[in-house]
């Protein structure tokens, strides 16, 4: 019973990253069309679908290797491909911040 549930949980975790993702390119999008200033939001894409594609590729490994249970260790390129994801998003997330404060300012109060 513990595989399946470390299965289960490993899925819902999944889905929930990649639903924050989405929910951060939308304020992104909303960002734009209320201020008419580009955030360039599809951007958003590149990340969301690098974690989809990691968490599918976690996935294969359970169903087709079947030579471990899910979990975030153990594969070079998925491990990569959530590095890179992350790196992605701070970036872009970095960008909305600017964008949403006003830009860049070199006064500390």
């Amino acid at each position: 019973m513990q595989p399946i549930t470390n299965l289960i949980f490993s899925i819902a975790i999944w889905v929930g990253i990649v639903l924050l993702q989405i929910i951060v390119m939308s304020i992104a999008r909303f960002f734009e069309h209320t201020s008419g200033q580009r955030t360039y939001y599809q951007l958003y894409l590149i990340p969301i679908s690098l974690t989809g594609i990691s968490a599918l590729r976690y996935l294969w490994r359970v169903f087709l290797v079947a030579d471990r249970w899910p979990d975030f260790v153990g594969d070079p390129l998925a491990n990569s491909l959530m590095f890179i994801s992350g790196l992605w998003l701070i970036g872009l997330s970095n960008a909305l911040h600017e964008k949403m404060m006003g830009g860049k300012t070199n006064e500390r109060r």
